[in-house]
C-alpha cells in the first residue's frame, strides 16, 4: 500500500503545502506571526509614499510593519508594530527613507542612547527626520533651477546690447569694456611714446647686463668677490661678538659684573641717584642779579651790585657791593704845644673816606613778610621787607651801624617793579642822623633811584638772543 501511486501523490501534495506555508512565514513582514509585539505611534506632516503594512527597519534590518495609517488633527498618524525585545528609548528618532526610485518609502528607527530611559509601549516617537523625501529633493532642485535661471537672465542682459548696470556682473563687464576701450585708445594715440618707453626699458636692461658682466678691476664681478670676502670677515666679527656676549652673560669682566652682579648694579644706581639729586638741587636754586643806583641830596649817587641765591621758595642769601659817596668819617684829636711846654690848645679834625662797603645777609620769608639779618654795608644789622600787589611793590626798612658816634643807620624805602626786570625806588637814607656833615650839610636825606633785577630765567632768555 505504501508503494501505491495515490500514497505518493498525497505525500507530494503535503510537502508542497509545507513549503508554501514556510515561505509565507519568511516573506511576511508582520512581526506578530510567531512572536510577541510592541506598538508605538508616530505623527507625520505628510504620509505620501507610505503604505499600510510597509516596512519598519532598524539599522537596515526589518523589525516591524506599519500596522495602520490614520488622520489625526490634520497630520498622518502611523501605528508601528515592532518585534518584542526591540529596545526603544526616549531619545529615539524616526527617519523616512525611500525604498527605491518608484516613490515608496519605509520607516527607519534609530533606537537612541542605550543609557536613556526605555520608551513606554504605546507612546509616541517625537523626533522625526524626512531626509529621504523625494519631494524635498525635487523642491531643492526647483530652487536651484530658479537660481540658475536668474543667473542666466542676468548674464543675458549684461552681455547683450548696451549691457545692464543693475547687476554686479553687468557692472563688471561694463568696467572691462571701458578699460579695453581706454587701452585701445592709448595704444592707438600713444604708439610712439609706448615705443620710446619700451626702448628705454631695453636700454636699462642692457646697461644692467653690462654692469653685472663688467670684469674690470672696478667692475661688479671683482667687487662682488671682494664683498664676499668681507662677508667672511663679518662672520668672524659676529663670532667675536658672540664670544664677548657669552662672557658678559657669564659675569666675566667689568661689563659682565655690571650686567649680572646685582650689588654692582645697585651701587651704580645709588651713585646715579646721588648725582641726579645734586643736579636736581642745583636746578632748583634760583639766582638773581640786582643793580640799582640812588640819587641823594648833595647831589650824591649811591650804587649797589648784588647777587641773591635762593635755594628754596621761603629763604635766600644776599651778597652785595655798595659804592657809598658818603663813605665813613673818622674823628682825630690833635694837641698843640707852645715853647716846649704842656699842650695848651686841642683841636678836632673830621676826615672823610669815600670807600666801598660790603653786605652779606640771610633772609627768611613768612607769607608776605621777609626778615633779613647779617652784615649790611660792612656793619652788623637787620632788615624787614613787606610785599604787595603780587610782589610788584616792596616796602623795606634796614637798621645797622649801631657803633657809630652819630647813632644807628636807618634806611626806609619803597620799590615798584613796573616791567619784568625794571623797578623804581624812593625813600630816606640815614633817617636817625640829624648832625651836620661837612660834605653834605645834613646826614639824613631822601633819595630816588632805579634798577635792574635779572633772574637766571631772564639771563637764559637774554643769552639766547645774543648772537654767537
Amino acid at each position: 500500500m505504501n508503494g501505491a501511486p495515490e500514497f505518493k501523490v498525497g505525500l507530494f501534495v503535503l510537502a508542497c503545502i509545507a513549503i508554501v506555508v514556510f515561505l509565507s512565514f519568511k516573506v511576511n513582514n508582520d512581526p506578530s506571526v510567531g512572536g510577541a509585539t510592541q506598538r508605538y505611534n508616530l505623527l507625520l506632516p505628510n504620509a505620501n509614499g507610505i503604505v499600510k503594512n510597509g516596512h519598519v527597519k532598524m539599522a537596515g534590518i526589518p523589525v516591524g510593519i506599519i500596522d495602520n495609517i490614520t488622520l489625526e488633527n490634520g497630520s498622518a498618524k502611523l501605528s508601528l508594530k515592532l518585534q518584542g525585545g526591540i529596545k526603544v528609548t526616549k531619545s529615539a528618532s524616526v527617519e523616512i527613507k525611500p525604498n527605491g526610485i518608484l516613490g515608496d518609502k519605509y520607516v527607519e528607527i534609530s533606537p537612541g542612547d542605550p543609557k536613556d530611559e526605555v520608551l513606554a509601549e504605546g507612546s509616541a516617537i517625537t523626533q522625526f527626520h524626512d531626509n529621504g523625501s523625494f519631494d524635498a529633493v525635487l523642491n531643492q532642485v526647483g530652487k536651484i533651477a530658479s537660481d540658475v535661471g536668474e543667473i542666466t537672465t542676468a548674464l543675458k542682459k549684461a552681455t547683450t546690447g548696451d549691457g545692464n548696470d543693475d547687476s554686479p556682473i553687468g557692472r563688471i563687464l561694463h568696467n572691462v569694456e571701458d578699460l579695453t576701450a581706454d587701452l585701445r585708445e592709448i595704444s592707438e594715440n600713444k604708439k610712439d611714446k609706448l615705443q620710446e618707453t619700451i626702448d628705454h626699458i631695453h636700454n636699462i636692461s642692457k646697461n644692467i647686463d653690462e654692469f653685472v658682466g663688467d670684469e674690470s678691476d672696478d667692475g661688479f664681478k671683482k667687487n662682488w668677490k671682494k664683498m664676499a670676502k668681507s662677508l667672511g670677515r663679518v662672520d668672524s666679527i659676529l663670532q667675536n661678538v658672540d664670544e664677548v656676549t657669552a662672557k658678559i652673560n657669564q659675569g666675566q669682566g667689568t661689563l659682565g659684573k655690571l650686567v649680572n652682579d646685582e650689588t654692582t648694579v645697585e651701587e651704580l644706581n645709588h651713585a646715579i641717584e646721588g648725582v641726579n639729586s645734586m643736579l636736581d638741587a642745583g636746578n632748583k636754586i634760583q639766582l638773581s642779579l640786582d643793580y640799582h643806583s640812588e640819587v641823594m641830596a648833595g647831589p650824591l649817587t649811591k650804587s649797589y651790585v648784588g647777587l641773591n641765591i635762593q635755594p628754596g621758595p621761603d629763604r635766600y642769601y644776599t651778597i652785595q657791593l655798595v659804592d657809598d659817596p658818603k663813605g665813613s668819617f673818622e674823628r682825630v684829636d690833635a694837641s698843640q704845644t707852645t715853647n716846649g711846654g704842656s699842650p695848651t690848645t686841642t683841636s678836632t679834625q673830621t676826615l672823610y673816606h669815600n670807600k666801598f662797603k660790603f653786605s652779606a645777609e640771610f633772609a627768611k620769608t613768612f607769607y608776605n613778610i621777609t626778615v633779613r639779618a647779617g652784615v649790611i654795608e660792612s656793619s652788623g644789622g637787620a632788615g624787614v621787607d613787606y610785599t604787595m600787589f603780587n610782589k610788584k611793590l616792596k616796602l623795606s626798612a634796614e637798621l645797622f651801624g649801631f657803633s657809630r658816634s652819630e647813632g644807628a643807620y636807618l634806611r626806609a624805602y619803597a620799590r615798584y617793579k613796573f616791567y619784568s626786570v625794571f623797578y623804581a625806588a624812593a625813600g630816606g637814607d640815614d633817617l636817625l642822623n640829624t648832625k651836620s656833615n661837612p660834605l653834605t650839610g645834613t646826614s639824613a636825606s631822601g633819595f630816588v633811584g632805579a634798577g635792574l633785577d635779572f633772574t637766571n630765567d631772564d639771563l637764559k632768555l637774554l643769552l639766547t638772543k645774543v648772537p654767537l
